[in-house]
């Protein structure tokens, strides 16, 4: 489905025009009616000739409600834009042009209106001034049709024109996130909060929990509504209703938006690509700098922002710029949204542009960082991931996501690999790999006795977290891990003559002493050689001395036999038992019940779970 914006100068005739489609009175204030002049949004809906239904947001054209203009201009796709034939071309037709301008809407049909209240010649030089002033927009070419919202004339004729339009604009995006702008919050007694907007990505489902976004206030959707008509599912493109349950009246305003959790950011620094309109707006033919007061509107949301201007120091009309915007309030934007600036002090539009990057991080972009937002910019999500994979070199999937504005099932575009959680770049991929290779030969050239490097220690060397630093060495033929050690598959531990001596020396020595062998600190063997034979399983290390591995083997296996044969053994027995001293015994029983192969109740040991 689409929605359709009106736009156009006050008391031009959009409301009286959207009754007379619609059959819908789209001012909703007693005071609206009262004046003849639309205040704030007003929502109606039609049939087109072709069977296909479309949502109509009727905006307010005086200049004092321009911010109410653009909540509702936010999420259309297709405009209906308005100029009475016998006033002509007006200072807020101008502003209401630029701002569809900004916002890229280049589908609409314009109604030259009242043309009952004209003559033949009035109405031509009106329909012939509007195209002149379309000419160099998003609508240059979109056509005009003499309308009367009083006696009917040419109805007909602008319902075919919007039909022939709605049906040439592209469908609404849709990327999986879903998001809806609130552009109104009330309350129905025994029901609830009711927000109400236009879904502009994703879908949403009775029983969806939501979140309302920027403050993060938890919400479930209890029911849709479109065109008073219930839903369970609706997708981006329709005007929504939506009721939402756990939600106070005050926990949602217009400017916030119902997302999905854990997919939006929001954000209070973006990068965007500025426009300065051509085309003077109520006499505002200013250059764009970085000095003045300024809003930020996008979608119904508005904040005041700084504007930080990257390589100028200013954007004259008709140009175009690279900027980093500082908002008051964060907002829950994504790349490719559009958005408009306006002067606050003059109370006028004077740029718009497109979100390249929502979330660039604080620090100051440096010169090289221009690359990044052409390459951004008119990129598909796709092509958005892959630079932003390029130029971090290694990120969280997850704020890929965000950044480039795709579903975190996205498929990974090439150049870009997983590693656990992050994404990372081939070129940064191969100097993690490097790396990795390059201190595991360190290592082993260093201490050649040692069978790896703790791997703790190897993963320092790269920085990443385990689940990415696990994924990595899995992706790496040439290293194999085993436990808490890695080492190149290409590493074996060699001694050399004078250490297979020492080793053999030391094995005897420790045979021959039995259960009772010297101190680890009385050895007198170099460590590098007690961690390579206690790696190899030649050692066993308890307490602090070694037994071999014959040894230690052996009291097990007498140990654990002579409780299947007694029952449960106290230390002095297993102590007899092995002829050896307390000293001695006491660690031996620890280090039976560390393995499993006895466990201790009480004073007594009986059988562990491993045999």
């Amino acid at each position: 489905m689409h929605v359709i914006g009106t736009a156009g100068h006050v008391d031009h005739g959009k409301s009286t025009l959207i009754t007379r489609l619609t059959g819908i009175d789209p001012d909703r204030f007693e005071e609206e009616k009262r004046r003849g002049l639309t205040i704030d949004l007003g929502f109606a809906w039609l049939t087109l000739p072709s069977g296909l239904e479309i949502g109509i947001v009727d905006v307010p054209g005086h200049e004092r409600f321009i911010k109410n203009m653009l909540a509702g201009a936010g999420g259309v796709s297709v405009c209906l834009f308005v100029v009475a034939a016998n006033e002509g071309w007006m200072p807020q037709s101008a502003e209401h042009l630029s701002i569809l301008d900004l916002l890229s809407v280049h589908h609409g049909v314009v109604a030259v209106t009242k043309a009952d209240m004209v003559d033949a010649e009035t109405l031509d030089f009106a329909v012939a001034e509007v195209e002149d002033h379309l000419a160099g927009s998003t609508l240059a070419g979109a056509p005009v049709v003499p309308v009367s919202g009083v006696t009917g004339q040419g109805i007909a004729a602008l319902l075919a024109a919007l039909d022939r339009v709605v049906g040439l604009a592209p469908p609404a995006s849709d990327t999986g996130r879903a998001r809806l702008w609130i552009d109104r919050v009330f309350t129905i007694t025994g029901a609830g909060t009711v927000v109400t907007g236009t879904m502009a990505d994703g879908e949403m489902a009775v029983g969806d929990a939501v979140d309302i976004a920027p403050h993060g206030r938890p919400a479930r959707v209890r029911s849709i509504q479109s065109h008073k008509r219930e839903h369970e599912r609706i997708g981006p493109g329709n005007r929504v209703a939506l009721n939402l349950a756990g939600l106070e009246r005050t926990g949602a305003e217009r400017g916030d938006a119902v997302v999905a959790p854990g997919i939006w950011r929001p954000t209070k620094l973006v990068d965007v690509e500025l426009r300065v309109p051509a085309r003077a707006i109520s006499g505002h033919d200013h250059a764009l700098s970085e000095k003045g007061a300024f809003l930020f509107h996008a979608g119904s949301a508005e904040t005041p922002v700084r504007i930080q201007l990257i390589e100028r120091d200013e954007v004259r009309p008709g140009e175009s710029a690279y900027a980093r915007l500082w908002l008051r309030s964060e907002l829950p934007l994504g790349p490719r949204d559009r958005f408009v600036l306006r002067d606050a002090g003059r109370m006028v539009t004077i740029a718009g542009g497109v979100v390249l990057d929502p979330l660039p991080g604080a620090r100051r972009r440096a010169p090289g960082g221009l690359s990044l937002l052409r390459r951004l910019r008119g990129a598909t999500p796709g092509e958005s991931l892959a630079a932003l994979v390029e130029d971090a070199g290694l990120l969280p999937a997850s704020d890929a996501a965000a950044r480039a504005g795709t579903a975190t099932d996205e498929p990974l575009p090439s150049g870009a690999s997983a590693l656990g959680d992050m994404l990372v770049s081939s070129e940064r991929l191969a100097r993690l790999r490097a790396s990795v290779t390059a201190a595991l030969l360190a290592h082993h050239a260093a201490k050649p006795l040692d069978r790896g490097v703790e791997r703790e220690a190897l993963r320092a060397v790269t920085r990443l977290d385990p689940g990415a630093f696990d994924a990595l060495l899995a992706g790496l033929s040439n290293v194999t891990g085993h436990g808490a050690l890695v080492r190149l598959s290409s590493h074996r531990v060699a001694f050399d003559a004078s250490q297979e001596a020492s080793a053999r020396a030391l094995l005897a020595r420790l045979t021959s002493a039995g259960f009772a062998p010297p101190l680890a600190a009385d050895l007198g063997v170099e460590p590098a050689l007690l961690r390579a034979l206690v790696a190899g399983g030649e050692l066993v290390k308890i307490g602090d001395f070694y037994l071999t591995g014959e040894q230690a083997r052996a009291a097990r296996e007498c140990v654990r036999t002579a409780i299947g044969e007694r029952g449960p053994l106290t230390v002095a027995q297993i102590r007899d038992l092995l002829g050896t001293s307390r000293k001695y015994a006491v660690p031996l029983c620890e280090w039976l019940d560390a393995t499993g192969a006895t466990r201790r109740t009480g004073d007594t040991r009986i059988l562990g779970p491993n045999p």
